[in-house]
């Protein structure tokens, strides 16, 4: 079985902007039972250096390990391939949250470069300004008519687009659309 790529071609570049595919990561969604939350950020913290973001960021651990709040009492912890994430959580996390798999079903699409604050304010509702969505925040909203979990990344000029991926093409369109100055209408009917 041959599995694509979500998007192709990966990575498009215009007017100084680039659009990428990110490198696959494993992706582990966390969902803390009753109560666990205290014991399950003391075990984490002990394992990795780092606990759950109680707002809407990323905060980065040890071995690569990110947390990135996503819902309310949900997180997602994201590390390279081949990390064994799901391996290493399951014995940390067990009797204090339930775990899912999210790696194949999510991707992320980077867009970077000067301007891209202006070509993500044509599809998303929030405000992007720096002292309002600052390096590491993190927002559970819609690019266009696609729901996505936007992040500002700490250090790089740019955009992550985390998004599930039957939805990866359609949202790489309107991105590419929108950096090549125009405003997207992929929900015309």
């Amino acid at each position: 079985l041959q599995v694509l790529p979500a998007v192709q071609p990966s990575s498009v570049t215009v007017n100084g902007l680039t659009l990428t595919l990110a490198p696959t990561r494993e992706t582990v969604s966390i969902g803390p039972f009753a109560k666990c939350l205290p014991d399950l950020d003391a075990a984490l913290a002990s394992t990795f250096g780092v606990t759950l973001p109680a707002d809407f960021s990323t905060a980065s651990g040890q071995d690569g390990l990110q947390l990135t709040r996503a819902a309310h009492h949900q997180w997602f912890a994201h590390a390279p391939a081949g990390a064994s994430l799901m391996a290493r959580l399951a014995p940390l996390c067990a009797g204090l949250a339930a775990l899912t798999n999210q790696t194949d079903s999510r991707v992320t699409l980077y867009l970077r470069g000067t301007g891209a604050d202006a070509v993500a304010a044509k599809l998303v509702p929030i405000d992007l300004a720096p002292d309002h969505f600052g390096p590491g925040s993190t927002a559970l909203t819609l690019a266009g008519h696609i729901p996505v979990i936007l992040s500002r990344p700490d250090g790089t000029p740019g955009l992550d687009f985390t998004v599930f991926r039957s939805f990866a093409r359609s949202l790489h369109h309107d991105i590419h659309v929108a950096m090549k100055g125009g405003i997207p209408n992929s929900e015309r009917v």
